[in-house]
This record gives structure tokens, sequence and C-alpha cells, in this order.
């Protein structure tokens, strides 16, 4: 049936058709197609969707990378062109206009319709925030108002305001995005999207790069808004999340599905990732050899920062990022730094990396201060010894995936020019995107394009890997692979950082680092105190006071009071119980003691003695060590656990020796 094309009396195309809808139905989409041309080739992204969308619900489209996630949300939005099929738009009663419903073709508008369309009726939440660097963060959300023709100074200024306030960043309101954490940018982009209250808002992954208790923070906003009558429209590629949604859809190869098809977990042990070159690159290894290439003291930290400060000063005050930071990190480690949103991650790493510089202290990286180099050596610097890994790609849209990987090698001019193409197509391989060398950075999913910054940062064979929420936009599947390659870099010698806020990620990792408030939590607190907020150890580390003893030197003594909680960091503490040799218990890293006298014993029911080797321990107080365990419920519950435990064996052993 073929459809007549009418205005509403705004300028944009009204249908006049019968799509027939239901009463609640918001976008309508029918036999859907998207497919995008390449020098390679074509490939069809979305293929025949047909969906209805209703008011107020939160609807979620769940799918892995490469999907078509992104895709059929940029249809619905119109920021895509559709190749064939129709969507269309049912706004409120109060759309009707003119003889017709109001009902609006997306496909069929102009750019310019398109753009007032969206700003009447749309709120996009972009997977990289795309705020405006050189303005204030209520500023950035009164800009779809000044879009829309809607700006009025003191009633745009006074919703922002409320808006920031709603998704926690009121303190923040006249910061700059920079002085903020990409956590804290993701909520004004959320702010942002609600300006001008609009009937739908899409979401492309607004939580893939939060911690969980802000990602909650996101869900119990959207859920307020679904509430109030606004349809939510997020895509994810995390399944756990299907729950949070009032409706899901799966999507897989463009094609909404029932199921996806998973494979087992693996439960062999961890492939070894092959790192050599293609046939034909003269049998050269992917990554040089640090055994045969060194080019670095080995004898020096790969990274060393001492006592480094960074404020931020700005038209709204002044506010410090990072206080103090004292960090070391060997050649060959992998180590995983954790934190909420806002707690100085993103910073930390523009200080080890060069981009920023510190207020005070020292940043030295394989031994050399960074900070003495100008600018322009320290970004040839840069080329040679990091790899970055940016949280939202910075690939360059003009370029191939293949020359996006190319270009780092032309800049510092490593690798012969003829060996170049044939070492980036064994990064994309390795990656998984060697059918996808040829493609531009827009014509593969957000997913895709991460590994290829990956690939990257591998490019000129630095000795150190920073990587800033580096699988936080992939599938579980792809994330694997980015671990495992990361793991085998450290084993070759690579030093390798990554940002996460994701648990399962760290127990990969060599090392974590926690960092809270501009602060590095004391690791003695973090590995024995687990169960503790990121505030709480905080706390205990700004508490503890460490203290080393000698091999054989008594720590607590059976018989007399016992007035601190004991932390072991590293050597081995020996438990004595009348035996003059043969200790009863051997404790190491992560373990403790001292809890059974502090929680009721009298005096100590044993003594304690450094091992064979100096032992590193770190003290609570006995009013520090019952004021955490009023803080920390879990902690305490494990912690009494423990000293019963304790308690009874001591009573198992007194027993038998009574009895001899």
């Amino acid at each position: 049936m073929k459809h007549a094309v009418t205005t509403n009396g705004t300028g944009l195309k009204a249908w006049s058709g019968d799509p027939s809808p239901t009463a609640s139905t918001i976008i309508q989409m029918r036999d859907v197609v998207k497919t995008y041309k390449t020098g390679a080739g074509s490939f069809t992204a979305v293929n025949r969707v047909s969906l209805d969308i209703g008011r107020g619900e939160f609807l979620g489209i769940v799918g892995k990378s490469g999907a078509g996630k992104t895709t059929l949300l940029n249809l619905i939005s119109g920021v895509s062109r559709l190749t064939s099929g129709k969507i269309l738009f049912f706004p409120p009663d109060n759309g009707r206009k003119n003889g017709t419903d109001g009902t609006l073709s997306i496909g069929e508008m102009n750019q310019d319709q398109l753009a007032a369309w969206r700003g009447s009726n749309m709120g996009i939440v972009y997977q990289s925030f795309e705020l405006m660097p050189q303005l204030n963060l209520v500023s950035n959300i009164m800009m779809p108002q000044e879009f829309a023709g809607t700006f009025q100074p003191g009633v745009s200024q006074k919703r922002a305001l409320e808006l920031l306030d709603i998704v926690g960043l009121i303190d923040h309101a006249y910061k700059l995005p920079a002085h903020i954490s990409g956590g804290q940018k993701q909520r004004v982009a959320i702010a942002r999207a609600l300006i001008n209250n609009p009937a739908i808002i899409v979401a492309d992954e607004p939580t893939g790069s939060l911690d969980t208790a802000t990602a909650d923070a996101i869900f119990a906003i959207f859920a307020r808004l679904v509430e109030n009558g606004t349809t939510v429209v997020m895509v994810t590629h995390d399944m756990e999340l299907a729950t949070r949604f009032s409706r899901r859809l799966i999507i897989s190869d463009g094609e909404l599905v029932d199921e996806l098809v998973e494979t087992a977990p693996n439960d062999k042990p961890e492939e070894h990732i092959d790192l050599t070159m293609p046939d034909g690159a003269h049998g050269e290894t992917l990554l040089s050899n640090v055994a045969t290439n060194v080019r670095h003291d080995l004898s020096q930290p790969a990274i060393e920062l001492k006592n480094v400060v960074k404020t931020y000063v700005n038209a709204a005050g002044s506010f410090t990022a990072l206080r103090g930071i004292d960090l070391e990190i060997g050649y060959g480690q992998f180590v995983a730094l954790v934190g909420k949103s806002g707690s100085g991650k993103s910073t930390l790493l523009n200080m080890l990396t060069g981009i920023d510089h510190p207020t005070s202290g020292e940043v030295r990286i394989g031994g050399k201060d960074i900070y003495n180099m100008s600018e322009s050596k320290r970004a040839l610097w840069r080329g040679h010894n990091v790899g970055i890994v940016f949280q939202f790609f910075q690939l360059l849209p003009t370029l191939s995936l293949l020359e996006n990987t190319i270009l780092p090698m032309d800049y510092c001019n490593v690798y012969s020019y003829a060996d170049r193409p044939a070492r980036a197509m064994a990064l994309l391989k390795m990656v998984g995107l060697e059918e996808h060398a040829y493609d531009l950075p827009a014509n593969v999913s957000n997913g895709q394009q991460q590994a290829a910054a990956i690939a990257r940062s591998l490019a000129t064979d630095p000795p150190i890997i920073v990587a800033d929420e580096p699988t936080g936009n992939l599938d579980s599947r792809s994330a694997d692979v980015v671990i495992r390659v990361f793991r085998e870099l450290a084993a070759q010698g690579k030093t390798i950082l990554i940002v996460t806020h994701d648990p399962s990620l760290t127990s990969r990792t060599d090392r974590t680092v926690i960092i809270a408030d501009g602060e590095i939590i004391d690791p003695i607190v973090a590995g024995t105190l687990p169960s503790l907020d990121h505030a709480q150890m905080l706390h205990a580390t700004h508490q503890i006071k460490r203290q080393r003893y000698s091999p054989g030197e008594a720590i607590i003594r059976r018989g007399e009071p016992v007035n601190h909680f004991f932390m072991i960091g590293s050597g081995q503490a020996e438990v004595m119980d009348g035996h003059p040799t043969q200790p009863i218990a051997r404790l190491s890293g992560n373990q403790f003691f001292g809890e059974v006298e502090l929680l009721g014993a009298s005096t100590a029911m044993a003594t304690v003695r450094a091992g064979q080797t100096p032992v590193e321990l770190g003290l609570l107080s006995r009013e520090e060590f019952h004021a955490l365990m009023q803080d920390s419920p879990a902690t305490a519950a494990l912690l009494r656990d423990v000293a019963a435990a304790r308690m009874q064996e001591n009573l198992a052993r007194d027993h038998v020796e009574a009895v001899r």
C-alpha cells in the first residue's frame, strides 16, 4: 500500500497512512534494513527489524559486540539513515495538528528537520559523553535548549542545576569536563539528555564505564523517568542487566532473536596467544623479545610516582584530585587500578603518561623524570615508550583500522616502511579484526573500535601499556581475549596498567592498586580486609602503623595484653604454643592475628614471632579495630568467625595437653 506524505505545520514530514499502532506505541519500525558500503564490499548491520516501542517502557536491547545494537539506536534517533523500511514516531496527543495525528516518518526527514525533532522529543546519551570541553557542566547541560530555541537564562540554569542534583553532581556544577572523572562525565551527559523533558531517552551503554554504585544510581534515574511516562531505550552487551528492564530484546548479526547462542565456559587453562608475525614477515615475533631487545634499565622501576599532587583551579575554586601519590610498578607486572567514579583514576593515568602536569611531586618512567622534558620531546618519548588505550578509542575516522594501527609506527619512525602493514595486520589479527582491517571506524561496532585501539597501542612495541577501561565496551568473550593478550604481554616483560571497575578482572592481574579520594589505599589493608568499602579502607590507611620485625623477633607473647590488630604485608609469622622451635601455625601475606584477644580474650593465647625472614605488619589500634567492626558488619562477621574457630582450636590443644 502506498502512503502519502504531508506536513504537520512545523515543516516536518507527517505520515498520513494507516500504520495501525497500538494506543501506547511511540516508535514503530517495519522491515528496517541498514547496509554499510565500504571499499572492501558491503555488510548489513541491521536486517529487516520490525519493532514497536511503547510509551513509558524501559526497553533494553542486548547483544554482543558487533551485533548491531548501536546501529539500531542510531536509526531510532535518526542519526543514521536507514537503507530501507519505515520508522514512525507517534507523538503525544498534543502533537495532533492540521487534521493529522502528527505521526512522523523519521526516515523521510532532512537533517534540519531531524535535528528539530530530536531537540523536542529525544534525549541521547552517547557512549563517549560528547561534552564541550570549554564549557562548564551547567552550560553543557543547557546546550540542547539553545539548539532548540527554548533557552531562557534563569529558567534553563535552574533546570540544569536541578538535573545535576538528580545525578549527584551539584557540587561540581561550574567545573570543566576535564576536571571530573569519566563516570561523572557520563552522568552529566544523562542530565543533558533530560533538559528538554523529552518523551524518549536513548542510551548507548550508559553504565559501561561506571562503577557498580554509580551504575545503580543511573538505573534508579531511568526507573524514575519511566515511572513518570518517559520511554527509555538502552543498549548494552551485559546480559546480567536484563532483569533491570521492563522489556528486553536480543539482537544478533543485525536481527532480533529469541536467545544468544553461547559457547560453554572454558574451564581449560588459558591458551598461549600466538604473537608471531604472519607468513612472509621474515619470521619476526610480533612483539620484540625483551631478553634480546632491552630498551630499559631493569634496575629501575617501570613507573615511579613520588608524592604526586594534582590540584585543579577554576572559577568555582580549587579541588585536589591526587593527594600525595606514592607508587612503584616494575617491568613485567600486570596491574589493575581500581576506584569508584571520581576517585582520581583518570587523573593518575594522565600523570604517568605525560598528558597532564602534576602540581607537585615527581613522575619517573624508566628512571626518567618525564616532566623535565619539553612538550614536543615528551610527546615523542610517549610514542616510543607508552602505548595508550583510551576509554573511547580516539581512532581517526578517515583512516581504516589498518592505517590507524600503522600511524604510530609512521609518527615514531619505527620498523621499515615495507614491514609496517604486515605488523599492523598481525596486531589486528591478534584482537580478532583481521577481516575488518580495511573498514573505517564508523563501519565497525564500538567494541571492535576498542579492540583496534588496543592493537594500535602495541604498534611501536612500547615497554608500558596503559589502558583506561579497555574491556568496558566489550562483550565477555572479546574481553577475555583482551585480558589474555595483556597477560601474555606481561609475561614477555611488558608493564600493563589497566583501569577497571570490574572485580572479575582484578583476579587475573598480578596486583591490584585501589585509589579512593585521590589517595592510594594501603595494600595491606586492601588485601587483608577486602570486605571494607573504599572509604573505610582509606580511613584504615590513615590509621595503620607499619612495623617491621627481624627473623625470630617476638611480635606478641603468650599471656601478655594485646592492644593491636595485626595484618601481614610480607614475610611470614609463626604461632608458637609451648614448644620452643616447632610452630603450630604459619601466617603469611593478607592474613591476620590479634582479633581473638581484641574480641574477648584478655591476654595473648600464644606467642607470635617473625619467621625465618623479616615480616612487615600493619597495625591497627584496639579503638580503630572496634570502630571498623562497627562500621562494616560484613568484616565484623568474618573476624568473629575466624576468632571463634581459632578459640576452638586453642581449647582443643589445651585439652590434649591436659590429658597428657
